[in-house]
């Protein structure tokens, strides 16, 4: 398969990419800055393991010039990609911030954190939408939270639970929209909860190293782990449901 995977530099994106090469994917490795050797390091070690399987592309999900144009690039190379892995996120605050949550909220950064994490799926999914059409057996992952539900308690990381909210929303209109309007192509698509990671954005409540999401996420998109339909497509990386 050929698979798609945004924020691919580091983390989860970073995992993603080794362990989909490891299972024999060819894998197309999206980051923000491809001229910083420091960020993109890794890959450039795993192209160097994997010459004819990898390719990074230069890509700010935030972007729509650059996502078109890499969404051209691989229509031009490839043709078709079998998944999606919107993975690409921010997390600026801490768990608990000073001051006042809602007076002293970081405006800017409540947009950023916006920007990137909703909108920039949907830019990603607008110009790769139809590469994904066009294989047989497409998948599509964006990576959301648990911090997306609602839930009656905590109000830790304001700005990201309202984006992972948002995501999720999205996803579910995705869904229905496939389901009601482009049900003859036999489309997956799960906004997932990829557990408590020991990765920069993840350190303060890490659970598990990313590499273990990643295998689960890689078990579900090879239909190792069979995931019933769901009218709310909301699972963690191990396939179970997570409340919404």
């Amino acid at each position: 398969m050929i698979g798609l995977v945004t924020g691919a530099n580091r983390g989860l994106g970073y995992e993603m990419i080794k362990e989909g090469l490891r299972r024999g994917h060819t894998m197309l490795a999206a980051c923000r800055n491809t001229g910083d050797e420091t960020s993109v390091g890794g890959l450039l070690k795993l192209k160097e393991q994997y010459p004819g399987s990898l390719r990074i592309l230069e890509m700010d999900v935030t972007d729509r010039e650059m996502t078109e144009k890499a969404a051209l690039q691989v229509q031009q190379e490839f043709g078709h990609i079998d998944f999606l892995v919107n993975n690409a996120g921010v997390l600026f605050e801490k768990m608990v911030m000073p001051g006042d949550a809602i007076a002293d909220l970081d405006v800017e950064k409540f947009r950023k954190t916006l920007d990137v994490n909703v909108t920039g799926t949907a830019i990603v999914l607008k110009y790769f939408i139809r590469l994904l059409y066009a294989s047989e057996d497409a998948c599509i992952m964006n990576i959301t939270s648990e911090a997306g539900h609602l839930s009656p308690q905590g109000y830790n990381y304001l700005a990201y639970s309202v984006s992972k909210h948002a995501a999720n929303m999205y996803t579910q209109k995705v869904r229905n929209y496939l389901a009601e309007e482009q049900a003859d192509r036999h489309m997956r698509i799960y906004m997932i909860h990829p557990g408590r990671m020991d990765t920069i954005m993840g350190k303060e409540n890490a659970q598990i190293p990313p590499s273990e999401s990643a295998a689960g996420l890689y078990d579900i998109l090879d239909r190792k782990k069979q995931i019933p339909d769901m009218d709310v497509p909301f699972i963690n990386y191990r396939g179970e449901p997570m409340p919404y």
